[in-house]
């Protein structure tokens, strides 16, 4: 699905991520990058918590990914938005948060938006 090659040969244009920080790709459902966006680890986790704090009182689980839809058609201002319930779509699957958090920490992650699913997941390393 993820064409992990390529996305590797794109980051090796840009600088490191600094310590500390996550990159985020996030694709279209063409493939195509629509953003790059690197952020604090901490301050994502509390946009997570926060995103799944919420879910849980509203019952807003199975909208995740129709709201990273909805952020993506207003546009690079929205990845925050976008990130954020990204990491929220991890944790339905993982189902912890630190462990959500190992898997972060643990290289660049990316977002892929179709119209039928939103697949979170690492890109892949070089080999």
């Amino acid at each position: 699905m993820f064409d992990d090659a390529a996305a590797q040969r794109y980051l090796a244009g840009l600088a490191p991520v600094a310590m500390g920080s996550v990159r985020w790709l996030i694709y279209d459902d063409k493939r195509q990058w629509v953003s790059v966006v690197d952020g604090e680890i901490a301050s994502l986790r509390e946009d997570c918590a926060q995103v799944v704090g919420a879910s849980v009182e509203a019952d807003a689980c199975a909208s995740f990914g129709d709201a990273i839809r909805a952020f993506l058609a207003e546009g690079t201002d929205r990845t925050p938005q976008i990130v954020a319930l990204s990491c929220a779509v991890l944790m339905q699957s993982i189902g912890d948060l630190d462990a959500v958090f190992v898997q972060i920490q643990s290289g660049i992650m990316a977002t892929l938006v179709s119209a039928e699913d939103v697949v979170v997941r690492p890109v892949a390393a070089s080999t």
